[in-house]
């Protein structure tokens, strides 16, 4: 992903489906959406028309500008397996500053604690300028991370004070990726973005 093309790309049978959704692992929803058209007899022309129209707008692998930052909400929900694909790509994208806004991932029972720490070690071992984390999930799992490897990292109780920060400590030209679980509201950031 560059910044000339910041959107998922699909070629099949030798054409370019470009969409508007931000995240390589949206490429299965794609072609999903491409066989269910085919099952009810939508034409390959008619899918690629829609898929390619479609902007979300619903907190969901959208890309967004603002005055001073490029945004990547995906703040709908998060589990570990979205978690992941969702580090994964932003390690992909090319910018000069990036950072992650990062919300609790939650109704993970015992596994909370573990599931957590592993997200703290994949986040804050991408070589992103800051990693802000919200919620008592992250702030537990903290404890049981290396303090090394914390440097970049920053936690709060939740979104409402992440906001408090960032509107004290403004980000500009950053590529922010805002990722977590409908609880922690971690779309309340936006508007100091």
């Amino acid at each position: 992903m560059s910044a000339e093309h910041p959107f998922l790309r699909i070629e099949l049978d030798g054409r370019v489906i470009n969409t508007n959704l931000v995240g390589s692992y949206n490429a299965d929803n794609v072609m999903a959406a491409l066989a269910v058209g085919k099952q009810f007899g939508v034409t390959l022309d008619e899918a690629v028309k829609a898929i390619e129209a479609y902007v979300p707008s619903n907190n969901r692998s959208q890309m967004t500008m603002t005055d001073k930052n490029t945004l990547i909400v995906d703040a709908y929900n998060a589990n570990p397996t979205s978690m992941a694909a969702a580090l994964e790509n932003f390690s992909n994208v090319a910018a000069d500053c990036k950072v992650a806004l990062l919300g609790d991932m939650l109704e993970l029972g015992e596994e909370s604690v573990a599931e957590h720490v592993t997200v703290i070690k994949s986040a804050c071992s991408r070589g992103l300028s800051m990693v802000c984390f919200v919620g008592k999930e992250f702030q537990k799992a903290s404890a049981e991370v290396d303090s090394e490897l914390l440097a970049v990292a920053r936690f709060f109780a939740t979104s409402d004070e992440l906001a408090a920060y960032l509107s004290a400590e403004p980000l500009a030209g950053a590529t922010i990726l805002i990722k977590g679980s409908r609880g922690t509201r971690m779309e309340n950031v936006i508007p100091v973005l």
